[in-house]
C-alpha cells in the first residue's frame, strides 16, 4: 500500500507546485520587496550624487581655461538651443490650431453653401406654380411662407424644414465669423513665432560657430593642442575614477529581480541610435594620441526624432551631467559589470537613480564636448574594461 500510494503523492505535490507556483514566486518577489530598504538606498543614491558632483568638480578644476571655456561655449550652447526647441513647438502647437480652424472654416462654408442651396430647392418648389422665382429677398427677408400661393402644396414638414434651415444658417454664419476672427488672431500670433523662431536660430547658429571656431583654432594652435591633450588624459583618469567608484549593485531590488542578465543578449542588443558609424573603436580621432574606447555615431536625421538616443536595455542611470570633453554625458548600468557610456548630447531626460527600459529614449545626440558636428559617443565596459561595441549590438544601425 505504501509503495502504491507513493506516486500518488508525488503527483499530487507536482499537481500543488503547478497551481501554486505564481504565489510562490510572488512570494519571494513580496520578500523581496520586503526586504528593501529604501531609507539605506535613498542615502545611497544621495551620497552617489555627492561623490560623482565630487568627482566632476575635480575634473574643472584640472581641465583649465581650455575646459572653462568650453564649458561656458556648451551652457550658452545649450541654452539657445533649448529655447529654439521651445519655440519650435509653441510654432507648431499654433500651426496645428491655425490648421484646424482653417479646416473648421471649410466645413461651415460648405454646410453654408448646402443649407443655401436646400433653402432655395424648397422655395422653388413652392413657387413653382407662381410662374416667377422668389429671391433671398423672399427667402431671408422675413417673407413668410404661408404668403406663397397654391399654399395647399405646403406642409407642415416644409414649413418646420424651413424655420429650422434657417436658424441653422444663421447659427453656422455667426460660428463661421467666430472662426474667422479666431483664424486671424492665431496667423498673427504665428508669424510672430515664427520672426522669433528666425531669430533664435541665428542665435544658436551663432553659438556653434562660436565653439567651432575655437575648434577650428585648437586644430592649428599647437599650444592650444597640446594643451586640449592633456585635459583629454586628465579627463581620461577622471572618467576611471568615476567608473571606479561605481558599485556593481543596481539600487533598486525589486527592479533586481525581474533584471534579465544582459550577456544574454550579446550580439542581439540594439544600437542607441540610428545613423551610421563615423568613428570605429580603437581608432584615432583628431590626431588624437590616445586611441577611442567607444565610437562615434552620426544620427541618420538631424530632426528632433532623428536625435533620440534609446537604451540598449533594461538598466538604472548611474550618472547624468556635463563631463569635460564628453559634454552632456549619461552612464547606464546594465547589470553583470556592464556598463554604457552616451556622451556629446545636447540633453538628458533621465538622472541618476532613474530605471529606464530597452528602447526608452535617455538622451538626444547633440554637439557638446570635444566635438564639432552631432554626433553620438557610445562607449561599453565590461567590468571596467572598454570593449567593441560592435560585438555587443546588431550588424545594422539602421
Amino acid at each position: 500500500m505504501a509503495r502504491r500510494g507513493f506516486p500518488y503523492f508525488a503527483v499530487l505535490l507536482l499537481a500543488v507546485l503547478l497551481l501554486y507556483g505564481d504565489v510562490f514566486s510572488s512570494f519571494s518577489f513580496s520578500q523581496a520587496w520586503a526586504e528593501r530598504n529604501i531609507g539605506a538606498e535613498i542615502n545611497h543614491i544621495h551620497q552617489e550624487r555627492v561623490r560623482l558632483a565630487a568627482v566632476r568638480k575635480s575634473l574643472e578644476k584640472k581641465l583649465g581655461s581650455l575646459g572653462k571655456e568650453l564649458h561656458r561655449l556648451d551652457t550658452t550652447l545649450l541654452l539657445a538651443r533649448k529655447a529654439l526647441t521651445l519655440a519650435s513647438q509653441q510654432w507648431q502647437q499654433v500651426n496645428q490650431k491655425v490648421q484646424q480652424l482653417s479646416k473648421k472654416r471649410q466645413t461651415l462654408k460648405k454646410k453654408i453653401q448646402q443649407l443655401q442651396q436646400h433653402m432655395q430647392n424648397e422655395a422653388n418648389a413652392a413657387w413653382q406654380r407662381a410662374n416667377r422665382q422668389p429671391s433671398w429677398l423672399d427667402i431671408l427677408g422675413g417673407v413668410a411662407i404661408t404668403e406663397v400661393p397654391h399654399r395647399k402644396y405646403m406642409l407642415r414638414y416644409m414649413l418646420e424644414q424651413q424655420q429650422k434651415d434657417q436658424q441653422q444658417w444663421q447659427e453656422a454664419w455667426l460660428e463661421l465669423e467666430a472662426v474667422e476672427l479666431g483664424l486671424r488672431t492665431e496667423r498673427q500670433h504665428l508669424s510672430r513665432l515664427r520672426d522669433e523662431k528666425k531669430a533664435l536660430q541665428r542665435k544658436a547658429q551663432k553659438r556653434l560657430q562660436a565653439k567651432q571656431t575655437m575648434a577650428r583654432k585648437m586644430r592649428l594652435d599647437v599650444k592650444l593642442k597640446k594643451q586640449r591633450d592633456k585635459a583629454l588624459i586628465r579627463q581620461e583618469k577622471a572618467l576611471f575614477q568615476l567608473l571606479e567608484g561605481l558599485k556593481e549593485a543596481l539600487l533598486a531590488s525589486d527592479k533586481v529581480v525581474q533584471h534579465l542578465s544582459i550577456r544574454k543578449l550579446k550580439g542581439r542588443l540594439d544600437w542607441p541610435l540610428k545613423g551610421r558609424l563615423v568613428a570605429k573603436f580603437g581608432a584615432r580621432l583628431n590626431g588624437q594620441q590616445s586611441k577611442m574606447k567607444g565610437v562615434h555615431i552620426a544620427p541618420v536625421s538631424k530632426q528632433h526624432q532623428g536625435r533620440q538616443v534609446l537604451s540598449m536595455a533594461d538598466g538604472q542611470v548611474r550618472y547624468a551631467d556635463w563631463f569635460g570633453g564628453f559634454g552632456l554625458m549619461m552612464i547606464v548600468e546594465y547589470g553583470d559589470g556592464i556598463i554604457a557610456i552616451y556622451a556629446h548630447n545636447d540633453a538628458l531626460h533621465k538622472q541618476l537613480g532613474d530605471w529606464v527600459e530597452a528602447g526608452e529614449v535617455i538622451a538626444e545626440a547633440g554637439s557638446t564636448g570635444w566635438i564639432e558636428k552631432t554626433r553620438l559617443y557610445f562607449e561599453l565596459r565590461d567590468h571596467g574594461k572598454a570593449v567593441n561595441p560592435e560585438r555587443w549590438c546588431r550588424t545594422s544601425l539602421k
